[in-house]
């Protein structure tokens, strides 16, 4: 996980590379990388294997932003609402 004076991996992934061509890099809209950045994070999807944005943004970025610093940033699950509801 990046130090705290250290910009999140997919920001600097932003600055270097601009957000345009990382979401056509992503085959995704400009909305959908925004919602990845204000979540902190990739989609779950990166976890599961059903996408490779991660890879994508590591090859535009020439591997100054690595595969492993965007999922590093997977922060841990809040429970949901139904998880809360068995628990009980």
């Amino acid at each position: 996980m990046p130090a705290m004076d250290e910009p999140h991996p997919l920001k600097r992934a932003i600055a270097l590379v601009g957000l345009t061509a990382l979401a056509k890099a992503c085959t995704v809209s400009h909305q959908a990388v925004r919602k990845w950045e204000a979540a902190g994070r990739m989609p779950r999807t990166e976890w599961t294997g059903e996408t490779h944005y991660s890879t994508a943004i590591e090859q535009l970025c020439s591997g100054e932003v690595t595969k492993e610093q965007l999922l590093a940033a997977w922060p841990k699950a809040e429970p949901t609402t139904q998880e809360i509801a068995n628990a009980s």
